[in-house]
């Protein structure tokens, strides 16, 4: 167990602020780049949808992925709806089910944002050699599962950043 003398040595504010450090960085390139301004929620909802484009995706898909309530969801869909990213359509046999899928507007936006989320990861790792990012991500995982609970929830295969999108 390390001696946690003091706050700059703890794991959870470090954590957090390269977290917003990360979000602050791609806001500033997007903006630069005259991206319309998507919520990191709203791009990783874009990134999902775009890389499913062969999988029927409803709201229930985006609570469990995201671990988001309904309420938010159907907020966060319909604001998505309004800027023309998504379209929401009746599914036959069942008019209260919506799939989801992405409008040309939408895919523009998302290719748009995973670029500069790629300039923001090409500047977090610029001065990190294979060895190191290959021993961040060990580091991550081992964080990760120290901190998952007793009993995984039956989704936990969708926690890892690469299944979000964006």
């Amino acid at each position: 167990m390390l001696h946690m003398e003091s706050p700059a040595s703890y794991l959870g504010p470090r954590i957090k602020f390269l977290s917003l450090a990360f979000a602050r960085k791609f806001f500033e390139i997007a903006r630069a780049d005259g991206i319309d301004e998507v919520t990191i929620m709203h791009g990783q909802i874009l990134g999902y949808l775009y890389h499913c484009p062969h999988k029927d995706i409803y709201q229930k898909d985006l609570e469990e992925t995201f671990h988001i309530s309904r309420s938010s969801v159907a907020g966060i869909v319909k604001l998505m709806e309004q800027k023309g990213y998504i379209l929401r359509q009746s599914v036959p046999g069942d008019a209260r089910l919506k799939k989801l899928s992405l409008t040309e507007p939408g895919t523009q936006a998302c290719k748009e944002a995973m670029a500069a989320f790629r300039q923001v990861e090409a500047l977090a790792a610029q001065n990190l050699n294979p060895e190191q990012l290959s021993t961040f991500f060990s580091l991550c995982d081992i964080i990760q599962n120290n901190l998952k609970s007793n009993q995984e929830c039956a989704h936990a295969k969708n926690h890892s950043l690469t299944n979000q999108g964006v």
